[in-house]
């Protein structure tokens, strides 16, 4: 089975979520969409993902999925993104991806998000500092912001579940994916 893994990344948890998914396969595919744009009519399973920026994928995956959609909705896929404020993954879903592509994908989570300044652009570190009271709030410095292991392990489950039974229906009930505004 030929898989292919997209990410768009900034500060490098969309890399380390796609590597951490790249392991559990054998011989993935995987690009960083900052350096190229893969056409994914020749593959059988497709990964994509994206780190968050107030609110929003990177733009590399929305011009991406705009540019594929015809190819992509008709193939077996899994959505995630990063983010480092897990309480607004939902809402985050939501609003970058349509119910029909939530709908039509065998998993779709937030795999936590990673804080780490140093991998941060001038302008990403500003933005950073003038966030800082809510950065270094203590409910914030309680959890280290890190991709969340078994969350990957569960996302992971999702799309071996799928690959093992071929069906095209097996979102999981209480995912993401399955919360919605209702058939379309």
């Amino acid at each position: 089975m030929k898989i292919l893994i997209v990410y768009a990344t900034r500060g490098g948890a969309a890399e380390h979520s796609a590597s951490l998914l790249a392991a559990h396969f054998d011989n993935p595919d995987v690009k960083n969409l900052r350096d190229e744009s893969p056409d994914p009519s020749g593959y059988d399973f497709i990964i994509f993902g994206s780190g968050i920026r107030f609110g929003n994928i990177y733009r590399e995956l929305s011009d991406w999925l705009d540019r594929f959609w015809e190819v992509l909705r008709r193939k077996p896929k899994a959505v995630f993104i990063c983010n480092v404020f897990e309480e607004e993954a939902e809402e985050i879903i939501k609003k970058n991806f349509s119910l029909r592509l939530r709908n039509s994908s065998v998993a779709v989570d937030s795999l936590g998000g990673e804080y780490d300044p140093t991998k941060l652009s001038r302008a990403d570190r500003m933005l950073a500092y003038a966030m800082k009271r809510e950065l270094l709030s203590p409910g914030f410095l309680e959890m280290k912001p890190c991709i969340l292991t078994w969350r990957v392990d569960r996302f992971l489950q999702d799309i071996d579940d799928y690959l093992e039974l071929g069906s095209s229906n097996s979102v999981r009930p209480g995912s993401v994916a399955a919360i919605g505004e209702g058939a379309q």
